[in-house]
């Protein structure tokens, strides 16, 4: 009699009995994803129909159905998918671990196409069937309550059933690699962040030390597609916008899921990791069981990258301790890179031979990884690429942003500076070429920051000496093409006094009215203004009252609001007002008032809330001043404090 599971007649591909058997011993699997899933859906919204809570005006269990289901085809359905897919795997091809099991599966006469198709389909199974059944029961529980969202329900059921056929798909494909079963899920979880996981270590390898480096740009996208968890978790949400009129589910003007896109993506390229799985499996070696690895031409790609993760991850960990003690350097930093590549590799070269003694027929290929490590390094190192000196041509430069941290006063002017204009940008251009002339010196500076006690009127204060700040550098060229770098600049007040210096263009550029004016008065929200999109709702100053010896906020009158806000552009248009200052020196404490003008504005749209703008008021801003005065909100008795009043000290020696 023939077997069910034995069956050889031609053109059968499924073996039904196979597939029962593997639902049937591996039902742990499959019944706590169905559980889980039972939980979070129907259960969770039969219990909240118990209850007469309410959220964003509709009850919620309303709002379960058309926002909650949603959101839990995101980060959830990502999550359950990639973890449970991997254990679908693991169980069912579970025989190709085991020498015996192995021997005596492929021993039955059985095309290992069809014994593919019929365990691949077992593995799915255990996925997309608690998905199915977990789809009509929410579906029969939202009708029960009155609260049927089918297109929510059916956008949750298509995000479940091409996610678990992607990890799935991609939990097999690495399944055909290894001949151990631990193997399986360490593969199968290293490539699912792989790739975001080495540019993030090569990036901070090359910012150790090559000067203005931020990243490899053009890499950032592919890597995060490279690395499906990471890119679903970005791509995949959920907006909702609510009106403020209406009720219930009246009050939704919009619900819309993103990421379908992205995840049909992932679909197709668990189509492409099937057939790459079945190519694998029909090629594959019998008595690979046991081994790490069992694809020939994939060993050395195994070697190596293990080589590679080592030196760039522990390399570098060891070169950041001991940087304190050892000079610093891409020549500093190669020799760690070295000893853990080498590390790395003979690891690896262990577990692929299954034996501690592999060094000397494996010499040459640690070698080989060291000279491509030493070859890395030295190309940066001596800037071969070009890549340190590098400055755009001003013509060729779109936009250009630039960001410098630790400027004081610390209000919305300090921020990025975008700029379009061709003057500023041949500014930026400017500023950046000389960083670029300073790297020696910029290179070998103390970037600490450095303060003293001076004897001032009324006591002491502490003054900064010398500092640094982190300037971002941005251009977007004619193309699309984007150029970043970022340095640290150390600078005293000889630096910033001498106009040539990076020190002294920055703080030059920062001060120049029409970058103040954009910190201020964006030409965004100004154009908002102009729309009616946006609305000025008060302005405010926290001023001291010499009488009860406190602070006290007092609103701008309505009749003076127009005229603070000429005064105060008339300032910054004739550089009164807005000057920023890169070190807390003694003109930046007499000049700068210890409290802001708090202008603020409102949304026509209520659910975007309000904005306000903080504006640290100098003393060299005659007409602001003068027209707080005459407003009334400046008197004898209501005052301003500078930096320097707050800040000297008396103390007995």
């Amino acid at each position: 009699m023939r077997s069910a599971t034995s069956s050889s007649e031609r053109g059968r591909r499924f073996y039904p009995a196979l597939w029962k058997k593997n639902m049937a011993r591996f039902w742990p699997i499959w019944a706590v994803y169905a559980l889980g899933w039972l939980v979070g859906l129907p259960l969770n919204l039969i219990l909240n129909g118990q209850t007469t809570s309410t959220m964003n005006g509709m009850s919620y269990v309303r709002y379960f159905a058309v926002d909650t289901v949603r959101q839990l085809a995101t980060f959830p359905t990502v999550a359950t998918t990639l973890c449970f897919a991997i254990l679908a795997a693991m169980a069912v091809f579970s025989y190709l671990y085991n020498s015996r099991s192995v021997a005596f599966f492929h021993a039955l006469p059985l095309r290992r196409e069809d014994l593919f198709l019929t365990n691949y389909l077992s593995g799915l199974s255990f996925l997309v069937l608690p998905a199915a059944g977990v789809f009509l029961l929410t579906l029969l529980a939202e009708l029960a309550l009155g609260v049927l969202d089918l297109r929510g329900l059916l956008v949750w059921l298509l995000v479940q059933v091409l996610l678990s056929f992607f990890f799935f798909s991609f939990a097999v494909f690495c399944a055909m690699f290894t001949g151990h079963i631990l193997a399986l899920p360490a593969f199968y979880g290293i490539l699912n962040g792989l790739a975001v996981g080495l540019l993030y270590l090569v990036n901070q390898v090359l910012a150790s030390f090559v000067y203005g480096y931020v990243d490899v740009g053009r890499l950032t996208e592919l890597c995060d597609w490279l690395s499906p968890f990471f890119r679903l978790n970005n791509a995949l949400n959920v907006e909702t916008a609510w009106s403020v009129e209406g009720a219930g589910a009246d009050r939704i003007t919009m619900i819309q899921f993103h990421g379908m896109g992205t995840v049909f993506v992932y679909a197709l390229a668990g189509a492409v990791l099937t057939a790459a799985a079945l190519a694998l499996y029909r090629r594959r070696q019998l008595e690979g069981a046991g081994d790490v690895v069992t694809v020939a031409w994939s060993k050395p790609i195994f070697k190596y990258g293990v080589g590679v993760c080592a030196a760039l991850s522990v390399g570098q960990v060891f070169y950041e301790f001991f940087a304190y003690a050892l000079p610093k350097g891409g020549w500093t930093l190669l020799v760690f890179l070295l000893l853990w590549g080498a590390a790395g590799y003979f690891v690896a070269e262990m577990l692929l031979q299954k034996t501690f003694w592999v060094f000397r027929g494996s010499w040459k290929g640690c070698v080989a990884l060291g000279l491509v490590l030493t070859a890395f390094i030295a190309v940066m190192e001596l800037d071969l690429t070009g890549y340190e000196r590098r400055t755009p041509s001003p013509d060729r430069v779109v936009t250009a942003v630039l960001y410098a941290t630790d400027t004081a006063p610390y209000d919305h002017g300090d921020g990025s500076v975008i700029v379009t204009d061709p003057e500023l940008i041949e500014a930026v251009v400017d500023l950046h070429r000389t960083i670029v002339d300073e790297q020696a010196i910029q290179e070998n500076a103390q970037m600490g920051s450095d303060y003293e006690t001076v004897t001032v009127p009324g006591g002491r204060l502490d003054i900064q000496t010398a500092g640094s700040s982190r300037v971002s550098i941005s251009y977007t060229l004619i193309g699309g093409d984007v150029m970043q770098r970022e340095y640290r600049i150390a600078f005293d007040a000889d630096t910033l006094a001498d106009p040539d210096s990076a020190a002294g263009k920055l703080s030059a550029f920062l001060d120049r009215p029409e970058v103040v004016e954009e910190h201020y008065f964006p030409d965004d929200r100004e154009q908002a203004l102009a729309d009616g999109t946006l609305r000025l709702t008060g302005i405010e100053l926290e001023v001291w009252n010499t009488e009860q010896e406190e602070y006290e906020t007092y609103p701008v009158p309505v009749g003076w609001r127009e005229e603070v806000l000429q005064a105060l552009q008339d300032d910054i248009a004739h550089g009164d007002l807005g000057r920023r200052y890169l070190m807390d020196d003694l003109e930046r404490l007499e000049n700068c008032y210890y409290t802001d003008l708090r202008i603020n504005y409102e949304w026509s749209e209520a659910e975007k809330g309000g904005t306000s703008a903080r504006i640290t008021l100098q003393t060299t801003a005659v007409e602001t001043l003068d027209t707080l005065r005459e407003a009334g909100i400046l008197d004898d008795t209501h005052i301003l404090e500078t930096q320097f009043d707050r800040n000297v000290y008396n103390y007995e020696d």
